[in-house]
């Protein structure tokens, strides 16, 4: 017979399905960008949001995962919904940097209190329930969540904030708080899964021993520098996307559309990552999309100078965008499988913490470069992705199939 704590645990990733799909309706994202402009920021300032973002991260993104190791999956999980809560509230009557930065300050902390530790729930929750071997199939059905209700949310955001006037931006708002109030609620009815608790390693200390793995294993730290820097690239670029394509004579509600058709897109693929170049070891598998960011942000490039097409260009960018999207759950199978699980969700955090590092040169770079030419991010992004994937790709024989 089922014990009730099992039925409990084997609820734990549709709970965390939906609660991912809650936090990233994010209805506001499609003119995040457009809502700062109008709210009287610079383009410049933006980007120096998101560098305020990595500063957050920095100092509270192992301190959360050290939580979510000690003190608790679940309860971590509900303190990053509290400061999404919070920081969507924010934005009701933010209207100067230093309160942007307030709210992004909180984002950061949501993210932090997520990041490492909703992968670790999952896999802890599928080895207490001795089903390790569907760990990867889990988590990209669990990526996918951030995708399920972006597929109309775009369209819907831009028919609303179609004028771009005060009014709109507030009902942006309230449907995300909702959906904010929506992820709280589902957290709270998780099962918080057993660790695989090891005294001695525990008494070393948590953080110290998932630095010492990094130190020791040159594969995962390659996959660290992989994961983080074509992350950044892409963050870059989505960053002011929005202000670029409008710029370029693409209509917002085109621009909804489009990035609506690309969420269905990224939503099917997440979906089924495991028949995604199945035949190749995961590592093969992130190179070869790696190759496709390049070649994407190659002919981003190529045609911005060619034939400035805003719907040809958008084509480019969501391929860029697409070969990030399905890279993660790929990179999250690999940290977790050469990761134990008492401090699984310290070490996966620890590549965010590093990632917040990379960030603040990059970002600053980029800050001075959109303010130059639109374009010059892409060509330093560009140049940083093939730096990362011809000189710095994976190798299968680095990455073991089983926690050490």
């Amino acid at each position: 017979m089922v014990s009730e704590r099992v039925k409990r645990l084997r609820k734990n990733p549709t709970i965390l399905f939906w609660a991912k799909a809650l936090l990233n309706v994010k209805m506001m994202n499609i003119v995040v960008t457009l809502f700062y402009l109008h709210r009287g920021l610079t383009l410049s300032q933006v980007f120096f949001l998101s560098i305020v973002w990595s500063v957050v991260n920095i100092i509270v993104e192992i301190p959360s995962s050290y939580l979510a190791d000690k003190w608790g999956r679940k309860k971590t999980l509900m303190l990053g919904s509290i400061a999404f809560v919070l920081q969507v509230i924010l934005l009701f009557f933010a209207n100067n940097f230093w309160v942007f930065a307030l709210s992004i300050a909180l984002l950061a902390c949501s993210y932090a209190c997520f990041s490492g530790t909703d992968d670790a729930l999952i896999y802890d929750t599928k080895k207490e329930l001795k089903e390790e071997d569907k760990s990867l199939k889990a988590l990209g059905t669990y990526y996918s969540a951030q995708r399920i209700f972006k597929i109309i949310t775009p369209v819907i955001g831009v028919f609303i904030a179609k004028d771009l006037i005060a009014s709109q931006f507030i009902i942006i708002i309230a449907v995300d708080l909702l959906a904010a109030l929506g992820t709280l609620f589902l957290i709270t009815r998780l099962e918080e899964p057993h660790h695989a608790m090891d005294v001695a390693k525990q008494e070393a200390g948590v953080i110290l021993d998932a630095f010492t793995l990094i130190k020791n294993n040159k594969g995962l730290l390659r996959l660290i520098i992989n994961r983080t820097v074509l992350f950044i690239c892409s963050f870059i670029l989505w960053r002011y996307f929005q202000k670029l394509f409008v710029d370029i004579g693409m209509t917002v509600i085109a621009l909804g559309i489009g990035w609506s058709l690309f969420q269905l897109a990224a939503y099917i693929g997440t979906r089924h990552i495991t028949h995604i170049f199945k035949k190749l070891p995961i590592p093969s598998r992130i190179n070869m999309l790696n190759v496709g960011m390049v070649f994407s942000i190659a002919a981003f490039v190529a045609t911005w100078f060619i034939w400035r097409n805003p719907y040809l260009l958008f084509v480019w960018y969501s391929g860029i965008a697409f070969c990030e999207v399905l890279r993660w759950p790929l990179f999250s199978e690999i940290s977790n499988k050469i990761s134990s699980s008492y401090n699984r969700a310290t070490t996966l955090s620890l590549m965010n913490f590093i990632k917040s590092i990379l960030d603040l040169p990059l970002l600053f770079i980029g800050a001075i470069l959109v303010s130059g030419n639109l374009i010059y991010p892409y060509i330093f992004a560009g140049v940083l992705a093939c730096i990362v994937t011809f000189a710095i790709k994976l190798k299968p024989h680095m990455y073991k199939t089983k926690s050490i």
